[in-house]
């Protein structure tokens, strides 16, 4: 006979379930800046204007990750 399944917030051992996972995470914030560094290093080729855009785009490419992984463990 099986238990019934309990949801709790609580995974094996009782410790508490997790959304994310500490890889996920990383690999979040690491794809949004090389994201954002592959757009804004594209933009400064076409127009010529190094390191402008991929400056911002570092940034924007950041705060995009910071979003997803407050999203993803929301």
């Amino acid at each position: 006979m099986t238990s019934p399944r309990r949801d709790d917030g609580e995974g094996k051992g009782g410790k508490p379930k997790s959304s994310a996972s500490a890889e996920s995470v990383a690999f979040l914030l690491l794809g949004g800046v090389v994201t954002g560094i592959a757009v804004g290093g594209g933009i400064d080729y076409a127009l010529d204007t190094f390191p402008l855009t991929t400056a911002i785009g570092v940034f924007v490419g950041f705060a995009v990750a910071l979003y997803a992984v407050y999203l993803e463990t929301k």
